[in-house]
């Protein structure tokens, strides 16, 4: 369930507290609850009346929606949006006397008058709020998944931007190989002018390894599409509230119609009733029949309502009056569950777009892991090698001799071929990119272990950009263990599972001690932009992400590797 006061100060201070749920909420309200009462009165005559009074209430938060949308002042739409609920408290008894007389029916005692503006302003401000807050919050998951699913269509054509952008590293790559092959070296000269081209060259290698292709690209041709409807399945509401909201809306009415102990006891009655009828839903066996216990709901509230009119007839309550309850309270438990059926879709929906955009982006960035790594070779090719041999042959040879230059030039080609199958050759991790340092850098501090199985050594040896993943994760999780845990000592877990999108790297780091309710990862860090996230077992706080791998770093088998607190690993089947 929404946070009740942030809902409702959003509702009212938004700008779009008035809607067309705002008019059916009116006419609702005006031609059950706060129908006229006084008996003699047909039930049609009821109704004739508490519609034209509903249109001339409608017409005021006409007027309402007007002003709040031109008002750009949170401060001024809320005092607005008040004044019309006391306005309309105010003058809707006295209006709809005014429409009795006009057609010669009975109204109530004037007496009656500050009991009608009461009931009238709890019924306005439960039912338009109530309304406003269930609408403006259906409105902004519905953008949000609007947003998602534009940046959902955004990622799509994921492989068309991974080949295209492969496909321009290696023409860069190409070119700056042909400029040390085909370049004409005779003079130091010559050597200054290539050593500021290849510098140039990889500048334009460095700067696409760090801007891999971003959504939205030209690449895309396709549009969004529409988001689907599901069906929901009904959520029923909270047990008591229906029976409390509607209890504090009869309150005003029943103070001036029954004696005391009769209040206490329709009070008793309302709750236990629609207690009850809450109840009956959710027993277990109707726990995984949706239609079944739907059924059950809509019958129990049905009987609800009847109980409900049948207390108050007993009570003296006139019959036209005690009918209402049959009409007001299933409506109002309906509209209860089916504005929390409606956020509950809408929040499935979010995070099933907000899942596809994560795993887009994951799909992207695994595309263009390898190309990146190699560009960043090809960088060092460059930028150490080659420019750095034609500046340091430069500084050394002044006036250098063909012969010298020719020198250069084997070296230079040499490079030129390792630039060549920068793209296509797998480099092994640096010691940097190790799980092994890591592991034995905190194990001189507390016990570490791990557990390592055969397929995700492969993969971390074979992609050196995942390693480093995988390291800031692994050091993310080793280090709350040392700050939070109960016990300073982990367990580092790593498994490849296979998965309908592909195999998935699953990366554990437990520690003892369950972390606090509203326990987060540090905002803005790595772990957390990699899409770690900390979850309790049992007594153990654990910290996981999941990465993509290749399937060919899959295909290994699982064996235990443990490692202890001073870095000697144990193997066993």
């Amino acid at each position: 369930m929404i946070t009740l006061w942030p809902a409702v100060r959003r509702a009212v201070t938004g700008g779009h507290f008035v809607t067309a749920w705002t008019f059916a909420a009116v006419f609702v309200v005006s031609v059950t609850l706060l129908a006229p009462l006084p008996v003699g009165l047909s039930v049609l005559q009821r109704a004739l009346v508490g519609a034209a009074g509903a249109a001339g209430i409608s017409v005021v938060w006409a007027g309402v929606a007007l002003i709040e949308r031109a008002a750009s002042d949170p401060r001024v739409r809320a005092a607005v949006i008040v004044s019309a609920l006391v306005l309309t408290a105010a003058a809707r008894p006295p209006l709809q006397d005014a429409l009795s007389r006009l057609g010669g029916l009975p109204v109530p005692p004037p007496t009656d008058a500050p009991l009608r503006i009461l009931t009238n302003l709890v019924v306005w401000t439960i039912a338009l709020i109530g309304t406003a807050t269930l609408v403006d919050a259906a409105r902004s998951i519905r953008e949000t998944n609007a947003l998602l699913a534009q940046v959902l269509a955004q990622w799509e054509g994921s492989a068309a931007r991974v080949r295209e952008y492969a496909a321009a590293a290696r023409a860069d790559i190409l070119a700056a190989a042909d400029l040390l092959t085909t370049a004409r070296c005779e003079t130091t000269a010559d050597v200054r002018a290539l050593a500021v081209d290849v510098r140039a060259h990889a500048h334009r290698l460095d700067e696409r390894a760090a801007a891999p292709p971003a959504p939205g690209d030209p690449l895309d041709a396709q549009a969004p599409r529409a988001l689907r409807r599901r069906a929901s399945p009904l959520r029923l509401p909270p047990p008591g509230l229906a029976a409390g909201v509607y209890a504090l809306a009869v309150l005003p009415y029943a103070l001036r119609s029954v004696a005391p102990i009769d209040l206490v006891v329709g009070f008793c009655v309302a709750l236990l009733a629609g207690g009850a009828a809450d109840l009956a839903a959710r027993l277990p066996s109707l726990r995984r029949r949706p239609r079944a216990r739907g059924a059950v709901f809509v019958a129990t509230t049905l009987l609800a309502g009847l109980t409900l009119a049948a207390v108050a007839v007993g009570q003296g309550v006139p019959l036209a009056a005690a009918s209402l309850a049959v009409l007001a309270y299933p409506a109002l438990a309906f509209a209860l569950a089916a504005g929390r059926s409606t956020a509950h879709a809408l929040r499935v929906e979010r995070r099933r777009l907000s899942g596809a955009v994560a795993a887009r982006g994951r799909a992207d960035d695994l595309g263009t892991r390898r190309v990146r790594a190699a560009l960043r070779r090809a960088v060092g090719l460059l930028h150490t090698d080659a420019q750095g041999a034609a500046v340091q042959f430069a500084l050394r040879h002044p006036d250098a001799a063909p012969a010298d230059v020719a020198v250069l030039a084997a070296d230079l080609h040499m490079l030129s071929e390792q630039l060549r199958t920068a793209l296509d050759r797998p480099t092994a991790p640096a010691a940097a990119d190790s799980l092994g340092p890591v592991l034995q850098t905190w194990g001189a501090a507390m016990p570490v272990s791990a557990d390592v199985s055969d397929a995700a050594s492969a993969a971390l040896r074979t992609d050196p950009a995942l390693a480093r993943d995988v390291i800031d994760v692994v050091s993310e999780g080793l280090l709350n263990a040392a700050k939070h845990a109960r016990e300073r000592t982990a367990r580092v877990e790593l498994r490849v599972a296979a998965t309908a999108g592909g195999p998935r790297l699953r990366v554990r780091i437990v520690s003892p001690g369950a972390p606090t309710p509203h326990a987060r990862l540090r905002p803005g860090s790595n772990a957390e932009r990699l899409g770690a996230r900390l979850t309790v077992e049992g007594a153990d706080a654990v910290l996981e992400a999941v990465f993509a791998v290749d399937d060919a770093a899959a295909a290994a088998g699982s064996v235990v590797c443990t490692e202890h607190s001073d870095g000697t690993p144990e193997r066993r089947a």
